[in-house]
């Protein structure tokens, strides 16, 4: 496993963040855990909307059973859509941070923006709960560049804590079409520039294109069963959050012809080359990962034993 620092922690992070969002039952949940400390992991990427709680409930009662939880790097999320407001932000913590069973959380990620709500509010909140001692460093998820240096101007101009992480997703494929409503992409030539001459670090989530670089047949399968998981609510004519609904287009397809062409040369995966690609940017970057068991989270391991250089990184993503 590889570690890097984030200012305001004095731990170090895994590079590969493990992401508690679809774990149903808490023996499976601790296999998978175990198995992520073994391996080296120490960060999870929690939110209050997952599993309606259940994820978080189940974290605290494993790290209570470990007797673990000061080697551990903990993120909360909270003030989602439509919740997303200074006041549902800190009953949400309040919520989580029971369920966790703890009395602070490392980082703490704002899900969304809510561009109705002035940004001076959210940090203004965000500096309360950090002098409340409930956390230690935040950021935002799925903000745009205007506004996340708008929170962070206000913030440096008012003497106040500024965001930390940027928490977009990251991945060689563009984000064509949003996941979800509200999604925002961070691979955008300006935001790159921006993380490169801050330092900010970046978080990035579906890092890997939800299985966009697997073999084509692979992809499809996935393709085909996030769409039919999704249509019961999805509304009519509305694309589901598949790799190829949301990846797909004919730079994606080069950017993944050069990432398998590369794979071959390295004897790894073409998906190997796109967490790589996530990882390997000039300035912090760590990479949320959704494993479902205990292979899917060794199959992610070997994107951090390839070194890609700024040359190599620009012709895969066709800079």
């Amino acid at each position: 496993m590889l570690y890097e620092s984030i200012d305001g922690l004095n731990k170090k992070i895994s590079k590969l963040i493990m992401g508690n969002d679809n774990q149903t039952d808490f023996d499976e949940a601790s296999k998978l855990w175990d198995h992520w400390i073994e391996v080296g992991g120490n960060a999870f990427d929690n939110a209050h909307i997952y599993g309606g709680g259940s994820m978080e409930s189940f974290l605290g009662k494993w790290h209570r059973q470990r007797n673990n939880l000061d080697d551990l790097v903990i993120i909360g999320k909270g003030a989602h859509t439509p919740n997303c407001n200074p006041e549902s932000l800190s009953q949400q913590l309040t919520e989580s941070l029971e369920r966790l069973q703890m009395e602070k959380v490392d980082i703490y990620i704002m899900h969304r923006d809510n561009l109705d709500i002035p940004v001076e509010e959210f940090i203004d909140v965000l500096n309360d709960e950090k002098q409340k001692g409930r956390i230690k460093i935040f950021g935002g998820s799925n903000w745009t560049l205007e506004r996340f240096k708008k929170a962070n101007e206000w913030a440096e101009s008012n003497n106040k804590s500024p965001f930390s992480i940027l928490n977009n997703n990251l991945a060689l494929c563009k984000m064509i079409n949003p996941l979800w409503t509200g999604c925002i992409s961070s691979n955008d030539e300006d935001v790159l520039k921006y993380l490169e001459k801050t330092q900010i670090a970046h978080l990035s989530w579906s890092s890997q294109g939800r299985g966009y670089f697997l073999p084509k047949d692979l992809c499809q399968k996935i393709e085909d069963k996030i769409t039919k998981d999704e249509s019961p609510w999805r509304k009519p004519g509305e694309h589901s959050s598949g790799p190829l609904s949301c990846f797909d287009s004919e730079d994606n397809r080069e950017r993944r012809k050069r990432a398998i062409d590369l794979a071959n040369e390295l004897s790894v995966d073409a998906q190997n080359i796109a967490g790589a690609w996530s990882l390997n940017q000039t300035f912090p970057s760590f990479a949320l990962i959704g494993p479902r068991n205990i292979r899917e989270i060794d199959t992610s391991l070997p994107s951090l034993d390839i070194s890609i250089s700024k040359e190599k990184s620009d012709w895969l993503n066709l800079v």
